[in-house]
């Protein structure tokens, strides 16, 4: 079981890469570069959507993963990435905030 999903990502990962390079592919030309025939590839791009989505709380499905696609015909066609979310940048900025209205505070008291 563990061979099968390392040679499954290892397929996945090459997905992924030609992925990145494109914004639309036909799918018999992605079939060629990866050297697997099309309903072999149909299925490897099922995977990787099976394997980068999960349900949320509320019951929707969200993607994990950077690079997100769709497929219409025989094209697929590759959506952009998601914005990297900094929630430590913002906290750290909300405590430097916090830190200047207590020290602005403390100097009221003193004065």
């Amino acid at each position: 079981m563990f061979l099968y999903e390392v040679k499954q990502q290892q397929l996945l990962s090459g997905v992924r890469t030609f992925l990145k390079v494109y914004s639309s592919i036909s799918l018999a030309k992605l079939a060629k570069y990866m050297e697997v025939d099309e309903s072999t590839l149909r299925t490897i791009l099922l995977t990787y959507k099976h394997k980068t989505h999960s349900v949320d709380s509320n019951g929707g499905i969200i993607s994990n993963a950077d690079i997100d696609f769709y497929m219409n015909n025989d094209m697929i066609y590759v959506v952009e990435s998601k914005p990297v979310k900094r929630y430590g940048d913002f906290f750290l900025r909300q405590i430097a905030k916090l830190e200047g209205v207590i020290n602005d505070m403390d100097r009221v008291k003193l004065d």
